[in-house]
């Protein structure tokens, strides 16, 4: 039990705080969730230092001093650190509101406190500052501290417990709770949702079922059954039709090269296996749909598809232009620092007129369209802020991939960049499907979202093997 927990331990913890803001979107506001992803950020980084995995051969010491060096040397995670002051001085920076000009006899959008500074709406800026601190740690912990088994296992705690939480949301919705049923079956025009989460560790789920059919963990194939079944329900009670089939078509896309993989390390059982065993769980979340989600929230669910079309050619097409036009009039008033977090729904206020209101929902909070209100609310500099680790990541992850496959050029063997793993799959598929889902809702913004992907895709470029100077040398494993 020892040797799982510290080898398998942090991997499970990360996950937890990756998911964490599944298991409270229904039931709890930004304030406690805030709280809870700063404490187990706190404990998943003292656990990092503490016991990351340890490569073959090498004791816990070297473990540690090995993981502390590469974060401090590492640029990300100084560029980190200034995300992380950027996010609590906007979080700190309050005082953006609607108030009444009576010389003018009019409402006006008063700034931050600070003008120079960047602010934020009274209690909207707490979140975005956890998700900053709680990105970090699950960024240098992925890259870091994890090894192979750990990575994997990353992925499966990931899957099952989103699973749990999906379950726990649906029963909710069953019971006839309030906030549950309000965010089920929501449409696209919603733009901001946690079923792109789901979505997420949905497609985790595949690299996580391959890779324990290649390390034989029978005896924990039930979880899995529960994460793969339980993202698939919150899936489809949580996200639009369009987010679903995107997030479908990229598990797909994971479970190929799952399954390219588990041919060559497993054999060819092992492909038809992982398909009987991921038939035999499709089950579970049919009958689950079937018997207990309320008919009222299917029947929404099955217009929705009908009406997809429609929703896009009338309505969903026209109130997006609107509402990037708003987005785009406000940041070029705010270029550089934006009118400040959680400040949108004010902006449309401000901003629409009686033409535009025809076209847009009364109560319209969110753009359809994430990125400009990124650069609307966060303006040049938040907007930098975010995007640049994404792009640091990126550079790192085609770093490791070119000097492998140059490895395989020199040596003229392709076994050294095939099978890839699927880690290095699920990564870059779950940050596009982000980026692109960010031209037609605001749901990348979400903390659940950006930990899901950001995790995934730090994990996947260390995935690869390492690059080995003499052909003969082995790569690296822990223990």
């Amino acid at each position: 039990m020892q040797k799982t927990i510290s080898k398998y331990g942090l991997a499970a913890h990360l996950a937890l705080l990756a998911v964490a803001p599944l298991f409270l979107f229904p039931f709890c506001g930004s304030v406690w969730t805030a709280r809870t992803l700063l404490w187990l950020s706190l404990s998943a980084a003292v656990w990092t230092f503490v016991a990351p995995s340890c490569r073959k051969d090498e004791m816990p010491h070297d473990a540690r001093a090995r993981v502390a060096s590469s974060i401090f040397v590492d640029p990300l995670f100084w560029f980190s650190v200034v995300l992380v002051l950027f996010a609590v001085v906007r979080w700190l920076n309050v005082g953006v509101a609607m108030v009444y000009d009576a010389e003018a006899k009019a409402w006006a959008l008063a700034g931050p406190d600070a003008a120079f500074l960047p602010g934020s709406v009274e209690g909207a800026g707490a979140l975005p500052a956890a998700t900053a601190v709680a990105a970090t740690v699950l960024m240098q912990s992925c890259r870091h501290a994890l090894g192979k088994s750990a990575r994997v296992c990353f992925l499966f705690a990931g899957a099952f417990l989103a699973g749990v939480a999906a379950f726990s949301a649906a029963v909710a919705c069953a019971c006839g709770h309030a906030r549950a049923l309000a965010l089920a079956a929501c449409p696209i025009e919603d733009a901001t949702y946690a079923g792109t989460a789901f979505g997420l560790h949905f497609m985790g789920s595949m690299v996580a079922t391959a890779c324990s059919f290649e390390r034989k963990w029978q005896k924990v194939m039930p979880l899995l059954a529960i994460g793969i079944s339980g993202c698939a329900v919150g899936l489809y009670l949580f996200a639009p039709e369009v987010t679903i089939m995107a997030c479908a078509a990229g598990a797909v896309l994971v479970l190929l090269s799952g399954l390219a993989y588990a041919y060559v390390r497993v054999g060819v059982l092992s492909v038809p296996k992982i398909l009987a065993f991921l038939i035999v769980v499709a089950i579970i979340p049919t009958l689950f749909i079937a018997g207990v989600v309320p008919d009222a929230i299917k029947d929404l669910r099955f217009a929705g598809l009908v009406e997809s079309g429609r929703v896009f050619a009338d309505r969903l097409v026209e109130s997006r232009a609107v509402l990037s036009g708003i987005a785009a009039k406000v940041w070029k008033e705010s270029p550089w620092l934006g009118t400040g977090v959680g400040s949108f729904a004010l902006d449309i206020g401000f901003n629409a007129t009686e033409a535009d209101w025809a076209a847009i929902a009364s109560r319209q909070a969110t753009a359809l369209n994430g990125w400009w209100q990124m650069l609307a609310e966060r303006g040049i500099v938040g907007t930098l802020l975010f995007a640049v680790p994404v792009l640091f990541l990126v550079w790192t992850y085609l770093a490791r991939l070119s000097a492998l496959v140059a490895q395989a050029v020199r040596r003229r063997r392709l076994s050294v960049v095939l099978p890839v793993h699927p880690c290095c799959v699920v990564g870059p598929l779950a940050v596009a499907l982000v980026v692109a889902c960010g031209f037609c809702d605001c749901a990348f913004m979400r903390p659940e979202t950006s930990l899901a992907a950001a995790s995934m895709f730090a994990m996947a470029g260390s995935a690869f093997p390492a690059v080995r100077e003499k052909a003969g040398d082995e790569a690296e494993t822990e223990k």
